[in-house]
Protein backbone atom coordinates (compact mmCIF):
# COMPACT_ATOMS: atom_id res chain seq x y z
CA UNK A 1 0.00 0.00 0.00
CA UNK A 2 1.40 3.38 -1.02
CA UNK A 3 1.88 5.64 1.98
CA UNK A 4 3.82 8.54 0.50
CA UNK A 5 3.93 9.72 -3.11
CA UNK A 6 5.98 12.62 -4.40
CA UNK A 7 5.18 13.62 -7.96
CA UNK A 8 7.24 15.94 -10.15
CA UNK A 9 8.54 18.15 -7.34
CA UNK A 10 10.48 21.25 -8.39
CA UNK A 11 12.18 23.71 -6.07
CA UNK A 12 14.53 26.62 -6.69
CA UNK A 13 16.22 29.02 -4.32
CA UNK A 14 16.68 32.36 -6.07
CA UNK A 15 18.15 31.36 -9.45
CA UNK A 16 19.45 27.94 -8.42
CA UNK A 17 17.30 24.90 -9.21
CA UNK A 18 17.68 22.37 -6.38
CA UNK A 19 14.95 19.85 -7.23
CA UNK A 20 14.14 19.24 -10.87
CA UNK A 21 11.19 16.87 -11.10
CA UNK A 22 11.64 14.52 -8.14
CA UNK A 23 9.40 11.44 -8.06
CA UNK A 24 9.33 8.71 -5.42
CA UNK A 25 6.94 6.31 -3.73
CA UNK A 26 7.15 4.73 -0.27
CA UNK A 27 5.10 1.79 0.94
CA UNK A 28 3.55 1.62 4.39
CA UNK A 29 5.90 0.10 6.97
CA UNK A 30 9.08 0.66 4.93
CA UNK A 31 12.35 2.24 5.95
CA UNK A 32 13.53 4.20 2.94
CA UNK A 33 16.61 6.34 2.34
CA UNK A 34 17.42 9.25 0.07
CA UNK A 35 21.14 9.05 -0.60
CA UNK A 36 23.45 11.60 -2.19
CA UNK A 37 26.18 14.14 -1.73
CA UNK A 38 25.72 17.15 0.55
CA UNK A 39 23.95 20.05 -1.13
CA UNK A 40 21.92 17.90 -3.55
CA UNK A 41 18.53 18.78 -2.02
CA UNK A 42 17.90 15.77 0.23
CA UNK A 43 16.88 17.88 3.22
CA UNK A 44 14.76 20.07 0.95
CA UNK A 45 12.66 17.02 0.03
CA UNK A 46 11.97 16.30 3.72
CA UNK A 47 11.07 19.92 4.45
CA UNK A 48 8.59 19.92 1.58
CA UNK A 49 6.98 16.70 2.83
CA UNK A 50 6.50 18.03 6.35
CA UNK A 51 5.38 21.47 5.16
CA UNK A 52 8.29 23.63 6.32
CA UNK A 53 8.97 24.55 2.68
CA UNK A 54 6.57 24.96 -0.21
CA UNK A 55 7.50 23.41 -3.54
CA UNK A 56 7.39 25.47 -6.74
CA UNK A 57 5.64 22.68 -8.64
CA UNK A 58 4.46 19.16 -8.00
CA UNK A 59 2.34 17.25 -5.49
CA UNK A 60 2.78 15.38 -2.22
CA UNK A 61 0.30 12.64 -1.27
CA UNK A 62 -0.11 10.83 2.05
CA UNK A 63 -2.38 7.76 1.94
CA UNK A 64 -3.65 8.98 -1.44
CA UNK A 65 -4.58 12.44 -0.13
CA UNK A 66 -2.98 15.55 -1.61
CA UNK A 67 -1.44 17.50 1.30
CA UNK A 68 -0.03 20.44 -0.71
CA UNK A 69 -2.26 22.95 1.08
CA UNK A 70 -2.32 21.27 4.49
CA UNK A 71 -0.71 23.21 7.32
CA UNK A 72 2.50 21.68 8.60
CA UNK A 73 1.17 21.14 12.14
CA UNK A 74 -1.72 19.08 10.74
CA UNK A 75 0.56 16.72 8.84
CA UNK A 76 1.60 13.67 10.84
CA UNK A 77 5.08 13.84 9.32
CA UNK A 78 7.46 14.81 12.16
CA UNK A 79 11.01 15.74 11.20
CA UNK A 80 13.92 14.51 13.36
CA UNK A 81 16.96 16.67 12.66
CA UNK A 82 20.66 15.79 12.77
CA UNK A 83 20.97 17.92 15.90
CA UNK A 84 18.08 17.15 18.29
CA UNK A 85 16.06 20.34 18.82
CA UNK A 86 14.94 19.89 22.42
CA UNK A 87 13.48 22.67 24.53
CA UNK A 88 16.17 23.63 27.03
CA UNK A 89 13.61 24.84 29.61
CA UNK A 90 11.76 21.51 29.59
CA UNK A 91 12.91 18.25 31.11
CA UNK A 92 12.93 15.01 29.15
CA UNK A 93 9.37 13.91 29.86
CA UNK A 94 8.06 17.40 29.09
CA UNK A 95 9.92 17.40 25.77
CA UNK A 96 8.40 14.05 24.87
CA UNK A 97 4.89 15.02 25.95
CA UNK A 98 5.14 18.11 23.78
CA UNK A 99 4.45 15.76 20.87
CA UNK A 100 1.04 15.01 22.41
CA UNK A 101 0.16 18.70 22.31
CA UNK A 102 0.73 18.61 18.57
CA UNK A 103 -1.44 15.55 18.16
CA UNK A 104 -4.87 17.05 17.70
CA UNK A 105 -6.64 13.70 17.72
CA UNK A 106 -5.19 12.96 21.17
CA UNK A 107 -5.96 16.41 22.45
CA UNK A 108 -9.61 16.19 21.47
CA UNK A 109 -10.10 12.87 23.23
CA UNK A 110 -8.14 13.07 26.49
CA UNK A 111 -5.79 15.39 28.28
CA UNK A 112 -2.16 14.31 28.69
CA UNK A 113 -2.57 12.84 32.19
CA UNK A 114 -5.53 10.76 31.14
CA UNK A 115 -3.60 9.50 28.10
CA UNK A 116 -0.67 8.44 30.26
CA UNK A 117 -2.94 6.72 32.77
CA UNK A 118 -4.79 4.84 30.08
CA UNK A 119 -1.54 3.80 28.44
CA UNK A 120 -2.90 3.49 24.95
CA UNK A 121 -5.70 4.74 22.78
CA UNK A 122 -7.09 3.08 19.70
CA UNK A 123 -7.63 5.35 16.73
CA UNK A 124 -8.30 4.16 13.21
CA UNK A 125 -6.99 0.74 14.10
CA UNK A 126 -3.61 2.10 15.22
CA UNK A 127 -2.14 1.55 18.65
CA UNK A 128 -1.17 4.55 20.71
CA UNK A 129 1.65 4.34 23.24
CA UNK A 130 2.11 6.44 26.34
CA UNK A 131 5.29 8.51 26.86
CA UNK A 132 6.50 5.98 29.44
CA UNK A 133 6.00 3.09 27.03
CA UNK A 134 7.87 4.93 24.29
CA UNK A 135 10.72 5.74 26.69
CA UNK A 136 10.96 2.09 27.67
CA UNK A 137 11.02 1.05 24.01
CA UNK A 138 13.83 3.52 23.29
CA UNK A 139 15.84 2.62 26.40
CA UNK A 140 15.68 6.06 28.03
CA UNK A 141 13.64 5.23 31.11
CA UNK A 142 15.05 7.04 34.13
CA UNK A 143 15.86 10.28 32.30
CA UNK A 144 12.43 11.83 32.84
CA UNK A 145 13.52 14.67 35.13
CA UNK A 146 16.79 15.51 33.39
CA UNK A 147 17.21 18.55 31.16
CA UNK A 148 18.81 18.59 27.67
CA UNK A 149 22.06 19.96 29.11
CA UNK A 150 22.31 16.89 31.36
CA UNK A 151 22.11 14.16 28.71
CA UNK A 152 24.35 12.85 25.92
CA UNK A 153 23.86 13.46 22.21
CA UNK A 154 22.76 9.87 21.69
CA UNK A 155 20.16 10.18 24.45
CA UNK A 156 18.97 13.49 23.01
CA UNK A 157 18.48 11.86 19.60
CA UNK A 158 16.34 9.15 21.19
CA UNK A 159 14.25 11.75 23.02
CA UNK A 160 13.73 13.64 19.76
CA UNK A 161 12.59 10.36 18.19
CA UNK A 162 10.27 9.67 21.15
CA UNK A 163 8.65 13.08 20.73
CA UNK A 164 8.09 12.35 17.03
CA UNK A 165 6.42 9.03 17.88
CA UNK A 166 3.93 10.74 20.17
CA UNK A 167 2.36 12.46 17.14
CA UNK A 168 1.17 9.03 15.98
CA UNK A 169 2.97 9.71 12.70
CA UNK A 170 2.10 8.45 9.25
CA UNK A 171 5.82 8.64 8.53
CA UNK A 172 8.88 9.84 10.46
CA UNK A 173 11.33 11.97 8.49
CA UNK A 174 14.95 11.85 9.63
CA UNK A 175 17.59 14.29 8.40
CA UNK A 176 21.12 12.85 8.81
CA UNK A 177 20.14 11.36 12.20
CA UNK A 178 23.58 9.86 12.88
CA UNK A 179 25.89 12.66 11.78
CA UNK A 180 26.59 13.90 15.32
CA UNK A 181 26.84 10.50 16.98
CA UNK A 182 29.95 8.51 17.85
CA UNK A 183 30.20 5.07 16.24
CA UNK A 184 28.88 3.21 19.32
CA UNK A 185 25.84 5.48 19.67
CA UNK A 186 25.27 5.30 15.92
CA UNK A 187 25.05 1.50 16.00
CA UNK A 188 22.64 1.63 18.96
CA UNK A 189 20.36 4.23 17.37
CA UNK A 190 20.33 2.33 14.07
CA UNK A 191 19.12 -0.76 15.91
CA UNK A 192 16.49 1.28 17.74
CA UNK A 193 15.14 2.61 14.46
CA UNK A 194 14.83 -0.92 13.09
CA UNK A 195 13.16 -2.08 16.31
CA UNK A 196 10.68 0.81 16.20
CA UNK A 197 9.87 0.12 12.58
CA UNK A 198 9.21 -3.53 13.39
CA UNK A 199 7.39 -2.99 16.69
CA UNK A 200 5.18 -0.06 15.68
CA UNK A 201 5.05 -0.64 11.91
CA UNK A 202 5.85 3.03 11.43
CA UNK A 203 7.28 4.17 8.10
CA UNK A 204 10.58 6.04 8.13
CA UNK A 205 12.26 8.15 5.47
CA UNK A 206 15.80 9.26 6.20
CA UNK A 207 18.33 11.23 4.21
CA UNK A 208 22.01 10.42 4.48
CA UNK A 209 25.32 10.64 2.66
CA UNK A 210 26.64 7.54 4.45
CA UNK A 211 26.15 4.33 2.46
CA UNK A 212 26.46 2.28 5.67
CA UNK A 213 23.27 3.90 6.99
CA UNK A 214 21.46 2.87 3.84
CA UNK A 215 22.74 -0.71 3.83
CA UNK A 216 22.07 -1.27 7.53
CA UNK A 217 18.58 0.21 7.64
CA UNK A 218 16.78 0.57 4.37
CA UNK A 219 14.24 -1.54 2.54
CA UNK A 220 14.48 0.85 -0.40
CA UNK A 221 16.91 3.56 -1.46
CA UNK A 222 16.72 6.55 -3.78
CA UNK A 223 19.77 8.20 -5.36
CA UNK A 224 19.30 11.98 -5.56
CA UNK A 225 21.75 13.70 -7.89
CA UNK A 226 21.55 16.93 -9.86
CA UNK A 227 17.99 17.52 -8.72
CA UNK A 228 16.57 14.16 -9.85
CA UNK A 229 16.13 10.64 -8.55
CA UNK A 230 18.69 8.89 -10.74
CA UNK A 231 18.36 5.39 -9.34
CA UNK A 232 16.17 3.50 -6.89
CA UNK A 233 15.48 0.01 -5.64
CA UNK A 234 16.66 -2.48 -3.06
CA UNK A 235 19.98 -1.21 -1.62
CA UNK A 236 21.91 -4.38 -2.47
CA UNK A 237 20.71 -4.24 -6.07
CA UNK A 238 21.63 -0.57 -6.49
CA UNK A 239 24.99 -1.16 -4.81
CA UNK A 240 25.92 -4.09 -7.03
CA UNK A 241 24.29 -2.91 -10.25
CA UNK A 242 24.08 0.89 -10.49
CA UNK A 243 22.24 2.01 -13.62
CA UNK A 244 24.53 4.97 -14.37
CA UNK A 245 28.13 6.05 -13.91
CA UNK A 246 26.96 8.89 -11.64
CA UNK A 247 25.28 6.41 -9.31
CA UNK A 248 28.38 4.20 -9.33
CA UNK A 249 30.50 7.11 -8.11
CA UNK A 250 27.97 8.16 -5.49
CA UNK A 251 27.84 4.73 -3.86
CA UNK A 252 31.61 4.33 -3.76
CA UNK A 253 32.28 2.05 -6.71
CA UNK A 254 35.73 3.49 -7.30
CA UNK A 255 37.13 0.71 -9.49
CA UNK A 256 35.80 1.90 -12.83
CA UNK A 257 37.41 1.34 -16.23
CA UNK A 258 36.39 2.34 -19.72
CA UNK A 259 36.36 -0.23 -22.48
CA UNK A 260 34.86 -1.53 -25.70
CA UNK A 261 32.95 -4.80 -26.04
CA UNK A 262 35.12 -6.90 -28.38
CA UNK A 263 33.44 -10.31 -28.21
CA UNK A 264 30.18 -11.84 -26.99
CA UNK A 265 29.69 -15.58 -26.48
CA UNK A 266 26.27 -16.22 -25.02
CA UNK A 267 26.66 -20.01 -24.89
CA UNK A 268 29.81 -19.60 -22.78
CA UNK A 269 28.27 -16.85 -20.60
CA UNK A 270 31.15 -14.62 -21.65
CA UNK A 271 31.80 -11.10 -22.81
CA UNK A 272 35.24 -9.70 -23.56
CA UNK A 273 36.00 -6.03 -23.07
CA UNK A 274 39.06 -4.36 -24.54
CA UNK A 275 40.63 -1.77 -22.24
CA UNK A 276 43.25 0.65 -23.54
CA UNK A 277 46.09 1.49 -21.18
CA UNK A 278 48.31 4.54 -21.52
CA UNK A 279 51.54 4.56 -19.53
CA UNK A 280 53.81 7.36 -18.41
CA UNK A 281 57.10 6.62 -16.71
CA UNK A 282 57.66 7.79 -13.14
CA UNK A 283 54.43 9.74 -13.07
CA UNK A 284 51.72 8.48 -10.77
CA UNK A 285 48.19 9.63 -11.29
CA UNK A 286 45.57 8.18 -8.97
CA UNK A 287 42.46 10.30 -9.16
CA UNK A 288 38.98 9.14 -8.18
CA UNK A 289 37.51 11.85 -10.38
CA UNK A 290 39.09 10.09 -13.37
CA UNK A 291 37.25 6.86 -12.66
CA UNK A 292 40.18 5.18 -10.96
CA UNK A 293 41.87 4.46 -14.31
CA UNK A 294 45.42 4.51 -13.04
CA UNK A 295 47.63 5.65 -15.88
CA UNK A 296 51.35 5.74 -16.37
CA UNK A 297 52.81 6.88 -19.67
CA UNK A 298 56.17 5.46 -20.69
CA UNK A 299 58.14 6.46 -23.74
CA UNK A 300 60.34 4.40 -26.00
CA UNK A 301 63.76 5.41 -27.25
CA UNK A 302 62.19 7.69 -29.86
CA UNK A 303 60.24 9.57 -27.20
CA UNK A 304 56.88 8.23 -28.36
CA UNK A 305 54.22 7.13 -25.89
CA UNK A 306 53.74 3.39 -25.56
CA UNK A 307 50.08 2.35 -25.51
CA UNK A 308 48.87 -1.12 -24.68
CA UNK A 309 45.59 -2.95 -24.29
CA UNK A 310 44.26 -5.59 -22.00
CA UNK A 311 41.20 -7.77 -22.42
CA UNK A 312 38.92 -8.37 -19.45
CA UNK A 313 36.03 -10.77 -19.13
CA UNK A 314 32.50 -10.33 -17.76
CA UNK A 315 29.37 -12.45 -17.61
CA UNK A 316 27.10 -12.34 -20.66
CA UNK A 317 24.59 -9.51 -20.63
CA UNK A 318 21.88 -9.34 -23.27
CA UNK A 319 21.74 -5.54 -23.10
CA UNK A 320 25.14 -5.04 -24.77
CA UNK A 321 26.51 -5.64 -28.25
CA UNK A 322 29.90 -5.88 -29.95
CA UNK A 323 31.61 -2.53 -30.51
CA UNK A 324 29.70 -0.79 -27.74
CA UNK A 325 31.56 1.54 -25.37
CA UNK A 326 31.06 0.62 -21.72
CA UNK A 327 32.16 1.37 -18.19
CA UNK A 328 33.21 -1.59 -16.08
CA UNK A 329 32.49 -1.14 -12.37
CA UNK A 330 33.74 -3.40 -9.57
CA UNK A 331 33.02 -2.91 -5.88
CA UNK A 332 36.18 -2.76 -3.69
CA UNK A 333 34.90 -5.61 -1.51
CA UNK A 334 34.43 -7.86 -4.57
CA UNK A 335 38.10 -7.96 -5.59
CA UNK A 336 39.98 -10.94 -4.20
CA UNK A 337 43.55 -10.93 -2.95
CA UNK A 338 44.67 -14.49 -3.63
CA UNK A 339 46.04 -16.63 -0.84
CA UNK A 340 49.59 -17.87 -1.43
CA UNK A 341 48.88 -21.15 0.36
CA UNK A 342 45.87 -22.16 -1.73
CA UNK A 343 45.44 -23.62 -5.19
CA UNK A 344 44.07 -21.88 -8.24
CA UNK A 345 40.36 -22.55 -8.79
CA UNK A 346 38.66 -21.57 -12.02
CA UNK A 347 37.09 -18.49 -10.43
CA UNK A 348 40.33 -16.91 -9.22
CA UNK A 349 41.89 -17.24 -12.67
CA UNK A 350 39.39 -14.76 -14.08
CA UNK A 351 40.81 -11.28 -14.73
CA UNK A 352 43.93 -12.08 -12.76
CA UNK A 353 46.58 -9.42 -12.11
CA UNK A 354 49.93 -9.36 -10.35
CA UNK A 355 51.05 -6.28 -8.48
CA UNK A 356 52.01 -4.81 -5.14
CA UNK A 357 50.31 -3.05 -2.28
CA UNK A 358 51.14 0.66 -2.39
CA UNK A 359 48.76 1.81 0.35
CA UNK A 360 46.83 0.27 3.24
CA UNK A 361 44.58 2.19 5.62
CA UNK A 362 42.43 0.95 8.49
CA UNK A 363 38.90 2.31 8.16
CA UNK A 364 35.86 1.29 10.19
CA UNK A 365 36.75 -2.38 10.79
CA UNK A 366 38.04 -2.84 7.24
CA UNK A 367 41.39 -2.43 5.55
CA UNK A 368 41.36 -0.21 2.49
CA UNK A 369 44.13 -1.37 0.18
CA UNK A 370 45.43 0.06 -3.08
CA UNK A 371 47.14 -2.46 -5.37
CA UNK A 372 49.24 -1.27 -8.28
CA UNK A 373 49.29 -3.92 -11.01
CA UNK A 374 51.83 -4.73 -13.67
CA UNK A 375 49.25 -3.51 -16.20
CA UNK A 376 49.46 0.02 -14.80
CA UNK A 377 46.01 -0.15 -13.27
CA UNK A 378 45.30 0.61 -9.64
CA UNK A 379 42.51 -1.15 -7.79
CA UNK A 380 41.00 -0.28 -4.43
CA UNK A 381 40.21 -3.35 -2.32
CA UNK A 382 38.38 -3.70 0.99
CA UNK A 383 39.05 -6.72 3.19
CA UNK A 384 38.37 -7.45 6.88
CA UNK A 385 41.19 -6.54 9.25
CA UNK A 386 41.60 -10.13 10.42
CA UNK A 387 42.08 -11.28 6.80
CA UNK A 388 44.76 -8.62 6.34
CA UNK A 389 46.62 -10.02 9.34
CA UNK A 390 46.14 -13.71 8.49
CA UNK A 391 47.47 -13.15 4.97
CA UNK A 392 50.42 -11.17 6.36
CA UNK A 393 49.74 -8.23 4.04
CA UNK A 394 51.72 -5.02 4.20
CA UNK A 395 52.68 -2.08 2.01
CA UNK A 396 55.09 -3.00 -0.82
CA UNK A 397 54.17 -6.70 -0.63
CA UNK A 398 53.73 -8.46 -3.98
CA UNK A 399 50.22 -9.91 -4.40
CA UNK A 400 47.97 -11.51 -7.00
CA UNK A 401 44.39 -10.32 -7.35
CA UNK A 402 41.35 -11.53 -9.23
CA UNK A 403 38.21 -9.77 -10.48
CA UNK A 404 35.67 -12.53 -11.00
CA UNK A 405 33.52 -12.16 -14.11
CA UNK A 406 30.40 -12.12 -11.98
CA UNK A 407 31.69 -9.13 -9.98
CA UNK A 408 32.05 -6.89 -13.04
CA UNK A 409 29.03 -4.70 -13.70
CA UNK A 410 28.75 -3.10 -17.12
CA UNK A 411 27.26 0.37 -17.60
CA UNK A 412 26.40 1.78 -21.00
CA UNK A 413 28.36 4.68 -22.42
CA UNK A 414 26.67 6.88 -24.99
CA UNK A 415 28.99 6.63 -27.96
CA UNK A 416 29.51 3.48 -30.01
CA UNK A 417 32.40 2.83 -32.43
Amino acid sequence: MKLLEIKNIHKSFYDKKVLDGVNLEIEKGEISSIFGFSGEGKSTVLKIICGILKQDEGDVFINGKNINNMESYKRRTPLVMDEPLLFSNMNVIENIEFGLKLNKSHKEKKNNKEIEARGEIERSGNKFYSPKEIMELLGITGLEKRYPSEISMGQAQRISLARALMVNPDIILMDEPFSNLDIISKVKVRKLIKDINKELNVSILLVTHDIEDVMNLSDKMFILNEGKIQDSGYPKDVLKKPSSIDTAFLIGTENILEGIVSEIRQNDNLMKIRVKIQNESKKELYDYNKMNLYEKKSRNNNGNEINSEIVMEADFNINFETGERVYMAVRPEDIMILREDRGMSAGVKENRFSGKIISSIFTSRMMEIIVETEKYLNFKILIPFHAYEVMNLFESKAVNISLKKSSIHLIKKKNKL
